[in-house]
């Protein structure tokens, strides 16, 4: 088997974020060979949720999944899409099992594996209230298997604030779901807090990891929202409506490459790609 090369995008704020995905999916594909694209869409929508015309503009850019966090029912429109069965967005798998949408997606690349994603939201300073995201990405990999898909190479994005808790999971999930004839879990990225993080490692020769994929959107800002604005609120506590800023466009994220025949990943690539007025 030939090794399969898989993007996943930070976090995509507002418009500019949906075009910076866009922008950068054929340049990833002629520099590096990435087939398969995953993207953190939860911002997407004005930096505050995603609508359906936001996701459907996702696919249309070349996304194959989208994942999302804490702000997945902003817009309330989107969770028809969530319930699809066809369509590939999932929700944080450790929310009630009574919300709305689908707990992980599973993408069927040619001459591959299946690819489960699973996303879970860390636990410590999140404004939601939510289950143990360990377990959770435990019951997830055992519906995967039941459902049909035995041989899936596993990504689970944390959605979450503290370094601890990302480079935890990635710990839990080579020590839980590696065995001697490869790993279930390829890959553990880090998402939320939107400034992507230099610890891109492969860990013991097998699974990849990243505290945080960064961000895509507008980089001259806080986190994507404008400066003054930011400022408004943070140093004179003078409420302002955080607009998302204009400057300085990018797409951030990994490139991960998965040997096939031992299942596992052999690098990853942490990537800040400008784009172009």
């Amino acid at each position: 088997m030939a090794d399969l090369r898989i993007a996943f995008f930070g976090d995509a704020v507002g418009s500019l974020g949906r075009r910076a995905i866009a922008s950068a999916i054929p340049r990833l594909k002629a520099s590096h060979a990435v087939s398969l694209f995953i993207a953190n869409g939860e911002n997407s929508k004005n930096g505050s949720g995603i609508s359906p015309d936001n996701f459907r503009e996702m696919l249309r850019g070349g996304v194959n999944a989208v994942t999302l966090g804490d702000h997945c029912y902003k817009d309330r429109h989107i969770i028809p899409t969530l319930d699809d069965p066809d369509q590939p967005i999932a929700r944080p798998a450790n929310l009630s099992p009574d919300a709305p949408g689908k707990r992980h997606t599973l993408l069927r690349p040619s001459g591959a594996p299946p690819i489960a994603i699973i996303t879970v939201m860390g636990r410590i300073f999140m404004p939601i209230p939510t289950d143990n995201p360990f377990a959770a990405v435990d019951r997830e990999i055992a519906a995967i298997a039941e459902s049909g898909a035995l041989d899936a190479l596993v990504i689970v994005e944390i959605h979450g604030e503290t370094t601890s808790e990302k480079q935890a999971m990635a710990y839990y999930c080579l020590e839980r779901h590696t065995s001697a004839s490869g790993a279930r879990v390829i890959a553990v990225v880090g998402s939320h807090t939107h400034v992507q993080t230099a610890d891109a490692r492969i860990i013991d020769h097998t699974l990849a990891a990243i505290t945080d994929l960064g961000m895509c959107g507008p980089h001259r800002s806080v986190i994507g929202r404008d400066i003054q604005a930011t400022l408004a609120a943070m140093v004179r506590q003078t409420p302002s409506p955080l607009d998302v800023a204009s400057d300085d466009n990018r797409a951030c994220g990994v490139a991960i490459t998965v040997d096939l025949a031992g299942r596992r990943a052999s690098a990853i690539e942490a990537f800040s790609m400008a784009v172009a007025d």
